[in-house]
């Protein structure tokens, strides 16, 4: 059986140990011991990790006995995993509390005479959480190194052994959570593993071994959206626009395989060295032609849930666009749409309320771009964009330095038939040619005044209360109403004139 050693120094340590001890007593030359430890490291090279007293009886050196009375004398005794099987070194002062770093399971003592030498793990005590499965082999993958945690798992370093190439691996223990989380892991097992796109993360091999489920991973250099935020700061408008094109990209091809991902969130967007954006854990993830069978649950994350998902109602493709229109916002303005002091105070803001205008956060937002996110965010699904793709074009037209459509289905412009030149909502004539235009009734964007903000009675633009000039059409206000844009040599109704 194929077998650890513990990691960084205590694994040297206790490798020394083991090695002194054989040479002390006669057991083996020190060249014998040498070649045994030349043989560990070019196994554990590959990634094949092994106990020097299992690889010295390999080679004929020592008897399964005497390694067993060397760990009696380094104060170590078997002990055996009830509910995986897994046999383990374990320090005599911890036998009382060591416990199966696979599954939690409290271990037990095993006949010294029939136990065999090839243990998984040198235990000194119960393993910590994150650390726990380090050194376990399991879906022929050897784990090496603790990564993150996401919401349901924890995700490690591992190597595959028969395809020799590193890859991540996300675990949960079966025994330590409840069944609906299970069934979480096992709808992205099954959702994900469908899906081959280069801006989701790649999903190799799902199953169940040593009391863990778990899903072997594609492996990237780089980190969550969240934790760039975080190190980074809010990013540069061109940078959020490819970081939100790329999510979109991966959100059209799960879209199109009938998946909604339900959990669209910036821990929840993996962004490489390379600059470019995957989404991954589509644990909430739900067929559009199966029934959702976490049993009518509110699922997501609070603050970046749709209204729909809120309320518990039926989600579609629109959903996932609106949470990440929340990102988009995010992105953009470096605060978040909804403020709340509970995770319920959130929601009802998402339900009840409408998000602070783009550019009175950030001015540097053009009308295009708030006029796209205005469309994504809209309370209601029917007023959104009808898919990603829908979106994407969108998107492309405001990078492209052009003006989408959204800036016309939402904004407050009219598009002149002659010339196709974008005019003000309350424009008769077009700026550009001169030619009539033809008004309908005005749009407003969908996003709502806070307090302490007022609307320009000129251009409808939001300002923050006192503001001297509109940050929509550029104009004075009035000094005494301090709501309307003042023109050269014409009054405001409230009797000021324009200097």
């Amino acid at each position: 059986m194929k077998a650890d050693t513990p990691a960084g120094a205590k694994g040297s340590e206790v490798r020394r140990r083991f090695g002194n001890r054989v040479i002390e007593r006669g057991l083996a030359s020190s060249d014998q011991v040498a070649k045994a430890l030349r043989v560990q490291a070019e196994r554990a090279g590959r990634g094949v990790l092994q106990n020097l007293g299992e690889i010295m009886v390999e080679q004929g050196v020592l008897s399964p006995s005497q390694v067993r009375s060397l760990l009696e004398e380094q104060e170590q005794i078997i002990m055996i995993c009830p509910d995986c099987g897994q046999r383990y070194n374990v320090r005599r002062s911890a036998s009382d509390r060591a416990a199966c770093p696979a599954d939690g399971s409290r271990l037990a003592l095993t006949d010294s005479a029939m136990a065999q030498i090839g243990v998984a793990a040198t235990l000194s005590a119960k393993a910590t959480q994150d650390d726990a499965p380090v050194g376990l082999e399991i879906g022929r993958c050897r784990i090496y190194e603790f990564l993150g945690k996401g919401g349901m798992g924890a995700v490690y370093k591992a190597k595959h052994l028969p395809l020799n190439r590193f890859v991540a691996i996300k675990m949960i223990p079966a025994a330590s959570q409840d069944p609906t989380f299970i069934r979480r892991l096992l709808i992205e097992a099954q959702t994900v593993a469908r899906l081959e796109h280069p801006n989701i993360v790649q999903v190799y091999d799902v199953g169940y071994e040593k009391g863990y489920f778990f899903m072997v991973m594609q492996l990237l250099r780089g980190t969550t959206l969240e934790r760039h935020l975080a190190e980074y700061g809010q990013p540069p408008l061109p940078e959020a626009l490819d970081i939100v094109r790329d999510v979109a990209r991966g959100l059209e091809a799960a879209h199109g395989m009938g998946i909604i991902h339900r959990d669209i969130k910036p821990s929840n967007i993996f962004v490489s060295d390379d600059g470019r954006a995957r989404l991954t854990d589509f644990g909430l993830s739900l067929m559009t032609e199966s029934k959702d069978d976490l049993g009518g649950l509110v699922v997501g994350t609070p603050g970046f849930m749709s209204p729909e998902q809120c309320l518990g109602r039926p989600v579609d493709g629109r959903s996932d666009l609106y949470s990440l229109g929340i990102v988009f916002y995010l992105l953009v303005t470096g605060s978040r749409p909804f403020d709340g002091d509970t995770p319920l105070a959130v929601r009802d803001a998402q339900i009840k309320s409408k998000p602070r205008a783009p550019r009175l956060i950030n001015p540097e937002i053009s009308d295009g771009i708030q006029a796209v996110l205005a469309k994504m965010m809209a309370r209601s699904p029917d007023r959104r964009y009808g898919s990603a793709t829908a979106f994407l074009e969108d998107l492309e037209r405001v990078i492209q330095g052009e003006d989408p459509k959204a800036l016309i289905e939402t904004g407050r412009f009219i598009k002149c038939g002659f010339c196709e030149s974008l005019n003000r909502g309350r424009a008769t004539r077009c700026k550009v040619c001169g030619e009539a235009l033809s008004t309908g009734p005005d749009m407003e964007l969908d996003f709502g005044l806070r307090a302490g903000e007022f609307q320009c009675l000129g251009c409808g633009t939001p300002n923050p209360r006192g503001a001297r000039t509109c940050c929509g059409c550029h104009r004075l206000f009035c000094p005494v109403c301090g709501e309307r844009p003042l023109r050269e040599g014409i009054r405001c109704p409230c009797g000021a004139k324009a200097p």
